[in-house]
């Protein structure tokens, strides 16, 4: 059911995107987490975003995740595609620099290596000047609570860095 809502919340936002360009956001990152029991996430992943209101924007978040992990000495990792939504709240503006605060909660879809559940907070900076290219970089706090045998809850700091339009 949880999956089918992000679906088609993404829907809806490209839809309100196409209709209203000056308001939509386009992002593209790359993230990855500090180490915890082993486990370390890489995240290569897309952003679609909507501003409704001055300040405020809906956001919906589609990626690939990879759990990185140490197994009897040997180096593995796990991957899943990874859909999630959020919300997004502009804390105040300083220059060519946004401050944003962001929250979303996701999880795995399809075959996935790993199932999970992913929960996000954090402050992403959008930099740039008057154009509409803009640099993004972001630090947060991670939780993703794993539904996949063998493989352990993650909770950790987690940065991304990326460009916008």
């Amino acid at each position: 059911m949880f999956k089918k809502f992000i679906v088609a919340a993404a829907a809806v936002l490209f839809t309100l995107g196409a209709s209203a360009q000056a308001s939509t956001r386009i992002e593209f990152s790359v993230g990855a987490g500090t180490g915890h029991g082993g486990m370390s996430p890489l995240e290569i992943g897309g952003t679609l975003g909507y501003r409704f209101l001055p300040r405020m924007y809906a956001f919906a978040h589609g990626g690939c995740l990879y759990g990185m992990y140490d197994k009897d000495h040997g180096r593995l990792y796990t991957k899943s595609a990874t859909l999630s939504g959020g919300l997004g709240y502009t804390l105040f503006k300083a220059g060519n620099v946004d401050v944003d605060l962001r929250v979303s909660a996701g999880g795995s879809v399809g075959n996935a290596d790993w199932k999970h559940t992913v929960y996000d907070g954090g402050v992403a900076f959008r930099i740039g000047g008057t154009g509409r290219l803009k640099l993004n970089v972001g630090l947060g706090y991670r939780h993703i609570t794993s539904h996949t045998a063998g493989i352990g809850t993650y909770n950790g700091l987690y940065g991304t860095i990326g460009v916008g339009f």
